[in-house]
């Protein structure tokens, strides 16, 4: 008797072990999405190069709404930012030229809070240039030029220049990346 209440004791381990990992209680199957951060948002993204729809892993996606965000504050810093905007200034926000009109700020720091892709930001006068290059392979990276003849580019095999596909339309439905 005492061999069949050991055994029952180990089953008992065992079935508390398997509910305890269906339960999501250790790393058996697919992760868990973040609760919090760029990649719990729920954004619908497009881009497209001419009528073609280019698609985008969601890791591709999140780094597109990030250099978006990023080229709508420094369209907003050129009219009421008392300073120049680097990537570090629009992360805490950047200070204004009238306190009564802020200017916006991102939402999360994008090289703290996005494994897979490095974001830098070029100032010159009233252009910049925007890069989202991707930290392992099989990612694509994406490039804004703001200026006379700019453009977004995306280059589905690494880091993005003007020679790769130019981006002539896109959407994203829902977060922003950006605070007012």
């Amino acid at each position: 008797m005492k061999s069949f209440a050991s055994l029952m004791k180990i089953w008992a381990l065992v079935g508390i072990c398997v509910g305890f990992a269906a339960a999501g209680g250790v790393a058996a199957g697919p992760q868990q999405k973040p609760a919090a951060g760029p990649f719990a948002t729920k954004a619908k993204v497009e881009v497209k190069t001419g009528d073609t729809v280019i698609p985008l892993e969601r890791e591709e996606q999140i780094a597109f709404m990030f250099i978006s965000a990023i080229n709508s504050l420094e369209d907003d810093c050129q009219r009421s930012a008392a300073e120049p905007c680097t990537l570090e200034a629009l992360i805490r926000r950047p200070k204004s030229k009238d306190p009564d009109w802020p200017v916006g700020k991102l939402k999360f720091d994008p090289n703290a809070t996005d494994p897979n892709y490095t974001y830098k930001v070029v100032l010159e006068d009233r252009k910049w240039q925007v890069w989202a290059d991707p930290r392992k392979p099989g990612l694509g990276g994406f490039y804004i030029k703001h200026a006379f003849s700019g453009g977004t580019w995306y280059n589905p095999a690494g880091p993005a220049t003007e020679k790769d596909k130019k981006i002539t339309e896109n959407s994203i439905a829902g977060d922003l990346f950006m605070e007012p």
